[in-house]
């Protein structure tokens, strides 16, 4: 069988067919089992790595590693991380004074001069005592911490193997992760890796061990993560230059960014070589981490180039807002704080000012007419975000005025970027490519380096799908208003390039769609329909939603009719757009300040914000990322990359966030499938209408219908409070009657729950009403489990109701009972309410759950029932999953009533010679032979258990489980106590061998408390 054991050796041998040297951390000799560092390692990676070093400034170094300046996991790993990659600043006296001396504790440029070891059930006790499955440990530093999960155990998932890596650093033993640059899940299916403060979500795949690796849906990550990390060079690579801290947040790249990064490292270097200035077009789609990926090329670049001057260029301010924190929380990781250009002049003059370094930051609108050189040096690299926007027109094209009679050349904005940097090199990146006759983003910064597309980013969980939602139909827009809407489309052409004509048959087109869009009428409409839905979603977990309105006036109509019709929304709906000394009073109070604007932006990436809705024009629609953010509403006509940008912002993942919805009052479809034919073939696809979906989720919630066949719920929606109480019981105990049609039922409600969270909307009151009673049954029956209830997808009052149902009845308190005392529900008086259930699949789902952990924690501390009344629950629990009536039912809880009372009967043996727990243990251990018990008196017994508990005291030791010689020594004096009392008199092994056992369940048992 694939248990974690065998997952764990096949691991190490992949480890040790990469060089790596595999070691059983049972079998190395220590005596100190807090510490985490291989000292001698260390002490010996120094001395090759730093020829000449003296001994005293090789223990300093050691000191500074072993002895880092904080109690606190993050700043430790911050610390020590420096040294890692920069090295130990050991003092050294001189002639009276204090130099420093840089001593390496990583080689980057050698690997032979590094050891590289894989050490499974390396034991740690620090405030628990824990073993990792596998640490790798390079210098003597444990770099790298591996959990592995068994591939077949159904009931452990590769989730529980984070929730253990984050318990062993929040709890059991935080100083091995002061170390950590990187930790590993695995369940030899799929692989996840991600650093000490990513969340679950941010664990990811490394789906390529090289770069020319085809990449497939659902394919095993395991082996391709483990040759793709761990070549010793590779893990190498990506622990000095692919991780960095943001702030408090470490970030490892993920592999579609390394790859990436690296070709266009590669791409530049060619480029700089051959003097093209075109390094080429980085395409990565909305949402994968572009920004982050700009920050690594950054990093690299400045190593690789020797520090060259970094330009980077948006061609908006708030854009260049949020990368500029972007890349100044990264500062350690660029060894220099990057600067804001203020104007033209600030950038001259802070060029001219240096021979090398900087990274600047600057907008194009700073380069939008002939402005000259300047500066002429060929170490700029000028990095491009959003590339395929505005960066055109290196070339002139010849225009016409028709009221002067005049022709004449024009330029875009790339000529005049270029004039500015002569030599420099330019590389774009973009995740809306661009690609006309007129406009051609390549022609401009060389050929696409590297493509990370929407299909592979869905595909990987970097981002989630979004769904398109039509409702132009609910706010009255005939056939006319929208051939007119189209018609204004096909004029909406504000890019330079365009005749003056045009302009201004666009322009008048623009006021006749004025008036139609900001039609206050209309307005109220949508709004209303927003209220509607929103109040449909609220509950969901990525609450938060954008209304993206026409023009500053009608996000100002709107944002009035949301508090006239919703005042109590007051703290929950912000409007967000650009001030105007022309606004009235009213107005500017309502936008606000720019610290408003500063403060609401705060608020609203916060999920425990009240500020759940923001009203936007073009603020926020562009490199604001709000992972929590689930729904845009979109009232403005936008087409192209404006359209992708935007409706990117709904991509991002969070938490259990199924896919981002965007719901249409203005006719977007066409335009969006006109924007998509840039992307490639397979992405072309993946923004799915939700018309799709509702057929999806019938069909889904048709395969419900047929496991609730004969049973009645049609009723649910209209009847009281206390009868749909009684119905949701009732369709719980129906979808348990055998455990396969329970796991049928599970799997189609996910599903159907997944689907309504984000096709709600588009749904009839009658569906919606018949899912909701499938997903509180759902709820039910998770919590009847020992799962939290998801109460966010069940509305409010349901909800209430369903918490009552499951807390109401006595023998029900399961939410109070999960996290403490699950014997609670196996007293007397809850097993006889339980037996008289009329609802007898609820009554045994509970007790069974009850009695398996009534079992297990028997079986902790006694060997005899362990083995006794675990096989027994064994039997009874296989009866249970293959029920096929109503008489089986009554049966198995009659089973389980009589196994607990015979449990209880068992405990109490014993106990008139006044015994403790431990000792009655090995009592029954010392009696379990029926021969034996006839053999000799319960009171030499009762003394023998006594005199083992002591042995057993005395003898343990902390490394009894993993030094032979330890348990050699155990089994040792146990057999002389034994011998002593002529025990066993019929000579049986199996006896003795018994006794060794329950010994060693003590010792167990005595290290976790």
């Amino acid at each position: 069988m694939f248990d974690e054991e065998t997952l764990e050796k096949v691991t190490m041998e992949m480890l040790q067919d990469l060089g790596y040297e595999c070691i059983n951390g049972y079998e190395m000799e220590r005596t100190d089992f807090s510490k985490v560092l291989l000292e001698d390692e260390i002490v010996q990676a120094i001395e090759t790595i730093n020829k000449g070093m003296k001994s005293e400034q090789i223990q300093e170094a050691l000191r500074f590693i072993r002895n880092l300046d904080h109690n606190n996991t993050i700043l430790n790993n911050k610390q020590f991380t420096k040294y890692l990659l920069e090295g130990i600043p050991v003092p050294i006296q001189e002639n009276g004074e204090t130099r420093y001396k840089t001593v390496k504790i990583l080689d980057l440029d050698n690997i032979q001069n590094n050891t590289f070891k894989a050490i499974n059930q390396y034991t740690i006790i620090e405030h628990s005592e824990k073993r990792p499955d596998i640490i790798i440990f390079i210098n003597g530093m444990p770099l790298v911490v591996i959990e592995l999960k068994s591939t077949i155990r159904e009931d452990v998932k590769l989730i529980d193997a984070y929730h253990q890596l984050m318990g062993y650093k929040e709890v059991h033993i935080p100083t091995l992760f002061y170390y950590n640059q990187f930790m590993v899940v695995s369940d030899g299916v799929q692989a996840r890796a991600g650093t000490i403060t990513s969340p679950w979500s941010r664990f990811s795949e490394w789906k390529k061990i090289e770069d020319s690796d085809e990449v497939s849906e659902n394919m095993p990550t395991h082996q391709t993560l483990f040759n793709g990390m761990f070549r010793k060079d590779r893990l190498l690579d990506i622990i000095s230059n692919f991780i960095l801290w943001s702030e408090d947040f470490k970030i490892l790249s993920a592999y579609h960014q390394y790859f990436g990064v690296k070709k266009a490292i590669a791409s530049t270097e060619t480029a700089i070589d051959n003097r093209t200035g075109k390094a080429g077009l980085l395409w990565h789609t909305q949402g994968s981490g572009k920004s982050f990926s700009m920050v690594f090329y950054a990093g690299n670049m400045i190593k690789s180039l020797n520090n060259p001057s970094i330009v980077v260029v948006t061609d908006r301010n708030d854009l260049d807002n949020q990368l500029f924190t972007t890349f100044a929380k990264c500062s350690e990781y660029l060894k220099q704080e990057p600067v804001q250009i203020e104007s033209r002049e600030d950038l001259t003059e802070k060029l001219n000012a240096r021979k090398s370094g900087g990274i600047f930051f600057t907008t194009l609108q700073k380069f939008e007419e002939e402005m000259g050189v300047f500066s002429q040096r060929d170490d700029i690299l000028v990095l491009v975000d959003e590339a395929h926007r505005s960066h055109y027109g290196l070339d002139a094209t010849i225009k016409f005025d028709k009221e002067k009679m005049e022709a004449y050349k024009k330029y875009g904005t790339a000529k005049y970027l270029h004039d500015a940097f002569p030599n420099a090199t330019y590389i774009g990146f973009t995740g809306t490519p661009v690609e006309t006759k007129d406009k051609s983003t390549t022609n401009i910064f060389g050929n696409i380096i590297d493509v990370y597309d929407m299909t592979q980013a869905i595909m990987d969980g970097s981002t989630v799908p979004i769904m398109y939602e039509s409702r132009m139909a609910r706010v009255g827009l005939n056939q006319k208003i929208l051939d007119e809407i189209d018609d204004y489309y096909n004029m909406l052409e504000k890019e330079d390039g365009v005749e003056e004509y045009k302009i201004a048959e666009s322009k008048k087109a623009m006021a006749t769609m004025k008036q139609i869009i900001e039609d206050p009428d209309r307005l109220e409409m949508i709004v209303r329909d927003i209220i509607n839905h929103y109040e449909e979603i609220e509950s969901s977990i990525a609450n938060k939603v954008m209304v993206v309105a026409y023009s500053r006036t009608s996000a100002y109509i709107m944002y009035k009719k949301f508090l006239e019709l919703k005042p109590e929304w007051k703290n929950k709906i912000n409007m967000i757009i650009t001030s105007n000394n022309k606004d009235d009073e009213e107005m500017q109070k309502a936008i606000g300040s720019k610290m408003d604007k500063k403060k609401l932006e705060v608020e609203f990436k916060d999920m425990d914000s009240d500020f759940k809705i923001a009203i936007v024009v073009d603020m926020w629609l562009t490199g604001f990322d709000v992972p929590g953010l689930g729904t845009m509403y979109i009232d403005k006509p936008m087409k192209a990359h404006n359209l992708m940008q935007a409706i990117a912002r709904v991509n991002r993942v969070y938490k259990d966030k199924t896919g981002g919805l965007i719901v249409d009052y203005i006719g977007l479809k066409r335009w969006l499938l006109d924007a998509l034919k840039t992307y490639t073939k397979r992405d072309q696809g993946k923004i799915v209408d939700n018309a799709e979906l509702v057929k999806v989720l019938i069909d889904k919630v048709e395969l419900i219908r047929d496991l609730f066949k004969c049973f009645e719920y049609g009723h649910f929606a209209t009847t009281t409070d206390s009868d749909k109480y009684e119905i949701i019981m009732a369709g719980a105990n129906w979808m348990l009657k055998t455990e396969e049609i329970k796991k049928t039922f599970m799997r189609y409600s996910y599903d159907v729950k997944s689907l309504y969270a984000l096709c709600t909307g588009a749904l009839s009151q009658e569906l919606k009403d018949e899912v909701l009673f499938f997903i509180s049954v759902r709820s039910f029956i998770s919590k009847l489990a020992g799962e939290k209830i998801d109460v966010k997808e069940i509305n409010e009052n349901v909800a209430k109701m369903l918490e009552r149902a499951i807390q109401d009845d006595e023998m029900l308190q399961i939410g109070e009972v999960h996290n403490s005392n699950q014997l609670a529900l196996l007293s007397n008086e809850i097993l006889n309410k339980l037996a008289k259930m009329q609802k007898k699949n609820i009554a045994v789902e509970v007790l069974n759950r009850a009695l398996k952990e009534y079992v297990e924690q028997v079986g902790k501390k006694n060997i005899v029932m362990m083995e006794k009344f675990s096989t027994k629950f064994q039997k009874i629990a296989a009866t249970y999953n293959e029920r096929t009536s109503v008489e089986d039912i009554e049966k198995i809880i009659q089973e389980m009533i009589n196994l607990k009372n015979e449990i209880e009967e068992e405990l109490k043996a014993g106990n008139e010679y006044n015994l403790s727990i431990e000792e009655k243990a090995f009592f029954d251990a010392l009696g379990n032979d029926p021969e034996v018990k006839e053999l000799m008196k319960d009171e030499i017994l009762v003394q023998i258990a006594k005199e083992l508990v002591e042995t057993v005291n005395s003898n343990m030791t902390i490394d009894w489980d993993i030094k032979t010689d330890a348990r050699a020594r155990m089994r040792i004096e146990i057999k002389k106590l034994l011998i002593k009392y002529n025990y066993p008199p019929n000579k049986s092994e199996k006896a003795i061998q018994t006794v060794i056992r329950q010994a060693e369940l003590k010792c167990k048992e005595m290290m976790v408390g």
